[in-house]
């Protein structure tokens, strides 16, 4: 990440806040698949989903420090481990969602 100039760049506030929305939009996605997967007794469903919900429970946590870290505009912090945390979060939704459709197909 590029120092900012005199705070005039609002672009990484708007990522941050992306990162937030998209672990808020996450966690409402993958409480449902827990209760189907719940209900339907496919545990390992239930446990891939819950570790999806625990990391984007950790990004809104992370999201905090981000904010912390952009008011230095000493040194430069690199977004990479929270896009891997993003994108962690996401292929657990789909994974648990394409899993929970061919698990009710095949039962």
């Amino acid at each position: 990440m590029s120092l900012i100039p005199d705070r005039q760049a609002l672009q990484p506030e708007r990522t941050a806040l992306a990162w937030q929305r998209t672990a808020v939009i996450a966690i409402v996605l993958l409480v449902p698949l827990m209760v189907v997967g719940t209900r339907l007794a496919a545990w390992w469903i239930v446990a891939l989903v819950a570790a999806g919900a625990i990391t984007g429970a950790a990004l809104l946590l992370d999201v905090h420090r981000r904010f912390a870290q952009l008011k230095d505009d000493t040194r430069g912090y690199s977004p990479f481990p929270m896009m891997l945390r993003v994108a962690a979060v996401t292929l657990a939704g789909a994974v648990g969602g394409i899993a929970m459709a061919l698990y009710d197909v095949t039962s």
